[in-house]
């Protein structure tokens, strides 16, 4: 029993261990933030010699941070919404369509997930941009649908094979229609996997960077928050005095509502496992 419990304290000791590493970087951003450019260069480490919000309020006036913010909420709803709605749809029909075409259409929904980003990010960019929507907020949140959307699918389309067939003959049998169907039996079921979708599409939208820049480049009125805390560096120049600000107060609203759906995370994922 003492040798149980010492393996216990020893394996507690290291992932405290790797968590404070893996901690680290973001308690360094957090530190020197409140500092001055030449005490963050010379005393990276140390804490500050005091708490100054200075650097705060100017990181928030200079770079409009109430409209970034809003933006960035605005990509982030849209493509939530979007991703809801029109991927149980296609996980649904696909799931209970027992074709070749189907599996066919399916393995190309998913291709993406198998695919680097980088591999076709250019096309994809040449692509926005032929048919007129790069530098705009639509063609930015049709762009963050479509590639938060394979993975949706994915995981929809294995919780939905779990879902009995049984439930929606008995609702054909009652006289329901095949969407009276979907929207009254199926869709209320759906619940655990799509707060999972949510969570993770919304924190995906709210941290990218790449896609912004790569639709977006540099109109001021369609940056999120990432991006333009991204522009901030240079081969020249890096305003580092306003960059960690802006990341701490970038990072506040997906660590709480990270925190407050982690559960919805794990319970969705769970479900999705035992019924698959």
């Amino acid at each position: 029993m003492r040798r149980k419990h010492k393996d216990i304290d020893i394996v507690s000791w290291v992932i405290l261990a790797c968590s404070i590493f893996w901690l680290m970087p973001l308690l360094l951003i957090f530190i020197n933030s409140f500092k001055p450019y030449n005490d963050m260069i010379q005393h990276f480490l140390s804490l500050p010699s005091s708490i100054n919000f200075n650097m705060y309020e100017e990181t928030w006036t200079t770079f409009k941070f109430s409209q970034l913010t809003l933006t960035t909420l605005l990509y982030t709803v849209c493509t939530v919404l979007g991703v809801v709605i029109c991927a149980p749809m296609a996980a649904y029909k696909l799931a209970r369509t027992k074709t070749k075409y189907s599996t066919v259409i399916f393995g190309l929904i998913i291709l993406p997930m198998m695919v680097p980003f980088q591999a076709y990010m250019i096309t994809l960019t040449k692509l926005v941009s032929k048919v007129g929507l790069n530098g705009t907020k639509i063609g930015y949140i049709m762009v963050s649908v479509g590639l938060c959307m394979p993975l949706a699918v994915f995981m929809i389309h294995g919780f939905i094979k779990g879902i009995p067939l049984e439930l929606e003959e008995s609702a054909l049998i009652d006289g329901a229609s095949r969407y009276r169907t979907y929207f009254s039996v199926v869709l209320p079921l759906l619940k655990p996997i799509l707060t999972t979708v949510i969570v993770l599409d919304a924190l995906a939208t709210w941290n990218d960077v790449i896609t912004n820049q790569l639709i977006v480049g540099g109109k001021q009125n369609a940056l999120n928050i990432q991006n333009a805390l991204y522009m901030q560096f240079s081969a020249q120049t890096a305003d580092w005095e306003h960059a960690l600000p802006g990341i701490v107060m970038s990072t506040i609203p997906s660590l709480i509502f990270f925190v407050f759906m982690q559960k919805h995370i794990v319970g969705g994922i769970t479900a999705g496992a035992v019924k698959g």
